[in-house]
């Protein structure tokens, strides 16, 4: 190499001869490293390095960071070391490499229905989750926020990212219009027919009032479904509002057909259901079924509360004793230990001892029949415990307090348990939302006015007295020959078990066999389930509809045409009579051969017997499996099964609060009520939790 050459290099280390290179070459002098300058804040500018997604820089001192992984500590200062330790450190982190074989590898994880399938961890399904767990388990939005929730997901899944509140919040308003969204898919597609329940809910801490609607309908694949519809606020509770807020219900959801409204006995109710009708009749024919004619279904479980209620107005006094020695016992912890010693001595087990809620005849009933059961008990403190016989000889509200209970209460109390336990059976049916209750409800109704019957003619006289007067409220609803909403009785002829032997054998029980009461009644329902019949068998089945599709798609015309002998221009090639058969045959192909609703009430009831596997008869089971047999009443079985008995269905939405919002939903704004509410039920039944858009796709295409 040359001298000229080596002259024009540049030198090795520029810093040392002060100076320092320019893009083009030239040099400018240093400043001394001495000279005293005014130092300014360096900014903090982003880590861009991709070294950082796997080191969190430690606060208290940012020249150093540790490992996500493995927690080992290293310097990070960008002017001494830069990131060349934590690269080094990341290409031979074991615990790192064991984070990428997990991320990549699949387990195994089970669904909602049982069914094993192999999964990778999902950052953007498991926030989603995250977000489910919210709305479900109705957390509030701090909690991802919390210590806690933060510290959990460090030790489990350090790789997922916390969010904050607003961002939960926001997320979950956009699960709620996904959801939906699918489930508004479901309506098109299916065209189904959908029976609702309403009711109306207050707020404590606001002046609003919401009023929860919910969609009640059995699937293509014979499966009850339920979804709230709408929990929005309602302005009063008049005819005409109620009557709007269904209508809009029905516009934003796009559903077009209505069954049956179960509502309670409100006369709002009655007045709302009249406009709602014809509003609906303006709609088109299919809209209602026989013009609106069975719309209107009365609520059984708040029928059965007013009869209740009625009763045990006359029984007070009874009750009241047993209350008070109830209250007494559970008061401090000192007299429920006296009580367990009582129980122990008289050889009884301990069990539960509830106190009621005055307000709800179910805790009422429980309280007493747990009571009947320590009577002895009872007994033994009235006898042996002095508190306990002064606690009763104290004033409330100036009076003196009812009790302690005599024997007299004791055998009042056990003829009303008794008693009620037939209404608390019944409750229990009328209240359950995930199975089909319509079908249920008449026999239930049934034994109701058989025990009344019977208590009707007891020789007590208070008892025949509490009867009468029970019963006077129960004819006020449920008279068979008046008051009762015919498909009540025919939801239990679609009873597979029963038909219409079983409800011929109600009549007989109730008002005697052959009689005008007996013949009328049954004659009655007879016509309107022929009458229901001849609707469904004018108008195309969903399986016909499907047939017509794929295999008749060119009979696009279904109004049948006058056949006429047609000649060739071969004027001896006449039309020949079998070609002239198939036409007549191909026009009638949406015509029934025979009367399937005579062929089901004539073939032989179900055996009624019990399930090897202990579990309740599936009435669905059967309609799906013998659907094809009964084309066209199993549209109309369908549609009656998936009425609902009582709009408690629509009150389960809340847990524990009864028709009451809790002062932390009071707190957010209806719209968020809305969505919460909403998308908690709509997430706990599982056939569309995650919006399974396969399914509906697959639903669209066929």
């Amino acid at each position: 190499m040359t001298e000229e050459q080596n002259e024009s290099e540049p030198p090795l280390n520029p810093q040392k001869t002060g100076e320092t290179e320019t893009v083009t070459g030239n040099k400018r002098p240093r400043p001394a490293s001495g000279a005293d300058k005014p130092t300014k804040p360096r900014k903090k500018y982003a880590k861009r390095a991709p070294v950082w997604e796997h080191f969190i820089q430690r606060e208290e001192d940012l020249s150093k960071s540790y490992c996500k992984y493995c927690k080992a500590e290293f310097a990070c200062d960008t002017k001494k070391v830069g990131t060349s330790p934590m690269i080094g450190h990341i290409n031979r982190c074991k615990e790192y490499k064991d984070w990428v074989e997990h991320e990549n590898q699949k387990i195994l994880s089970s669904d909602n229905n049982g069914n094993m399938k192999l999964v990778k961890y999902d950052p953007v399904m498991f926030r989603r989750s995250v977000n489910e767990m919210v709305v479900v388990n109705e957390l509030p939005f701090s909690f991802v926020e919390s210590e806690g929730w933060k510290r959990f997901c460090s030790n489990v899944l350090p790789m997922y990212k916390t969010f904050s509140r607003k961002t939960c919040s926001t997320d979950i308003v956009a699960m709620y219009l996904e959801e939906k969204a699918a489930l508004k898919q479901l309506f098109s597609v299916e065209k189904q027919r959908v029976s609702l329940t309403t009711d109306i809910w207050t707020c404590p801490t606001t002046s609003y009032n919401y009023m929860v609607i919910t969609g009640h309908w059995i699937s293509t694949e014979w499966e009850l479904q339920k979804r709230n519809l709408s929990f929005k606020v309602i302005t009063d509770h008049k005819g005409d509002t109620i009557a709007a807020q269904l209508m809009d219900c029905l516009d934003d959801w796009g559903i077009e057909k209505v069954y049956a409204v179960t509502v309670d006995n409100a006369r709002n109710n009655d007045k709302a259901l009249e406009v709602f009708k014809n509003q609906l009749r303006m709609r088109g024919v299919d809209s209602l079924v026989n013009d609106g004619e069975f719309l209107h279904m009365r609520c059984c479980a708040h029928i059965l509360n007013l009869i209740v209620g009625h009763g045990l107005k006359k029984a007070n006094a009874h009750i009241v004793a047993i209350r008070n020695a109830v209250k007494y016992v559970r008061s401090s912890f000192s007299r429920l230990k006296t009580f367990a010693l009582k129980c122990e001595t008289s050889k009884l087990a301990r069990g539960s001892l509830p106190l009621d809620v005055s307000t709800r005849w179910n805790s009422t009933y429980l309280m007493l029949s747990s009571a009947l059961k320590l009577r002895v008990a009872f007994e033994k403190m009235e006898a042996e415990d002095k508190l306990y016989c002064d606690y009763f000889l104290e004033e409330e509200d100036k009076i003196k307090r009812v009790g302690p209970p005599t024997s007299i209460d004791w055998e009042k109390v056990a003829r009303l348990v008794k008693f009620l336990k037939v209404f608390y059976k019944c409750t229990l049916i009328f209240s359950a939302s995930k199975t089909v209750t319509s079908c249920l409800c008449y026999s239930e109704i049934v034994d109701i006015e058989r025990s009344l019957i019977t208590k009707c003619s007891s020789t007590d006289e208070e008892t025949k007295k509490q009867a009468n007067d029970m019963r006077d409220k129960f004819d006020k609803y449920w008279d068979g020959l008046s008051n009762m909403n015919p498909l009540v009785i025919v939801a239990s002829v679609f009873d597979p078990r029963n038909k219409m032997k079983f409800a011929s054998l109600c009549f007989d029980q109730l008002y005697g066999k052959d009689t005008i009461e007996s013949k009328k009644l049954h004659a009655s329902v007879s016509s309107v389930m022929e009458t229901l019949y001849d609707h469904y068998s004018f108008k195309p089945t969903n399986s016909e509809n499907n047939e017509d599709t794929e295999d008749q798609t060119e009979q696009t015309d279904s109004q049948p045409q006058p056949c006429t002998f047609e000649l060739s221009d071969d004027e001896d090639d006449c039309e020949g009579m079998l070609s002239i058969y198939d036409k007549v045959v191909g026009l009638k192909i949406n015509e029934v051969s025979y009367n399937e609703l005579k062929v089901y009430l004539t073939e032989k009831p179900e055996p009624r017997v019990e399930n090897l596997l202990g579990m309740p008869y599936d009435v669905l089971s059967w309609w799906r499996r013998n659907c094809s047999k009964f084309i066209v009443l199993s549209e109309f079985a369908r549609d009656v099964l998936a009425i609902q008995a009582s709009s408690v269905a629509s009150e389960s939405a809340f847990s524990t609060t009864g028709r009451v919002l809790d002062p932390y939903r009071s707190s957010l704004t209806p719209y968020m009520v809305e969505v919460l509410l909403c998308t908690q039920q709509w997430l706990r039944c599982s056939e569309f939790s995650g919006c399974s858009y396969m399914i509906l796709h697959s639903m669209a295409d066929r």
